[in-house]
C-alpha cells in the first residue's frame, strides 16, 4: 500500500472517531531548501536529544510551519514508523483507541511517532534521524541542517524507512488528554502571541 493510501486510511478512521476531517492534496507542494534549513535552524533542542521528545521537537516544527511560514495543508500524522520492514515502536490502531478511551495520551507519548504530511504525500520529520543515528542506522553530519531532518516522499524515503499513519490531525491530542483544550486553542488559534511576526 502507498503511503498516500495509507494517509487516506488514517484520514478515514480518524473522521470515523470523530477527530476531524483531514485530507492533503495529491500533487506535491514542494517547499524550498531555504525554508526548509530556517526551519531547521529554529529549533531549540539539540540534534541528538530529539528521539526522546517526538512530540516537542515535530510538534513545534509543525507549529512553526503552519504559523510561521504559513506552509498549507501540512496535517500532523501519528503513527508508527517501520525501518527494514521492523516496526520502532508497539503503536497500533487498537493502541491509540485505548488512548483515546483512557484519556492515557500524556503517559504513552514514547509509544507512537508523529511527523507532518505535506500534499503529495511528503513526509517532514526532524526526530526521526536522531533515533536512528543514535541507534546506529544512519550517519548524520550534525554541522548541516539539511541533514538533521527528513523531507521526502513517503514511499521513496532513506535508509529502509516506511511510515505508517494511524491517525491524522490535532484533535487527537486533546482527545485524548495529551493536551489540555485551552493550551491548544491558545497554540493553534487566532490568540497565539506574534513571535513570528
Amino acid at each position: 500500500m502507498s503511503y498516500l493510501d495509507e494517509f487516506k486510511a488514517a484520514a478515514k478512521r480518524t473522521e470515523q472517531w470523530k477527530l476531524g476531517a483531514y485530507e492533503v492534496p495529491e500533487a506535491p507542494f514542494a517547499i524550498d531548501p531555504t525554508i526548509l534549513n530556517a526551519l531547521e535552524e529554529t529549533g531549540h533542542i539539540p540534534f541528538t536529544q530529539r528521539a526522546g521528545q517526538v512530540l516537542s521537537v515535530n510538534f513545534g516544527m509543525y507549529h512553526m510551519l503552519a504559523k510561521k511560514f504559513m506552509i498549507p495543508n501540512a496535517v500532523i500524522t501519528l503513527g508508527n514508523v517501520s525501518v527494514g520492514g521492523e516496526m520502532r515502536l508497539p503503536a497500533t490502531v487498537p493502541h491509540f483507541r485505548k488512548m483515546l478511551d483512557e484519556q492515557s495520551g500524556e503517559e504513552n507519548l514514547g509509544s507512537y511517532h508523529l511527523w507532518t504530511t505535506l500534499p503529495g504525500g511528503v513526509i517532514l520529520d526532524h526526530a526521526i534521524l536522531s533515533s536512528l543515528h543514535g541507534d546506529g542506522l544512519a550517519d548524520v553530519n550534525e554541522a548541516l541542517p539539511a541533514e538533521r531532518y527528513l523531507y521526502g516522499h513517503g514511499d521513496e524515503l532513506p535508509h529502509s524507512l516506511a511510515y505508517h499513519p494511524m491517525l491524522v490531525g490535532l484533535e487527537f491530542f486533546v482527545a485524548s488528554g495529551t493536551i489540555d483544550p485551552e493550551a491548544m486553542d491558545y497554540l493553534m488559534g487566532t490568540r497565539f502571541p506574534k513571535q513570528y511576526g
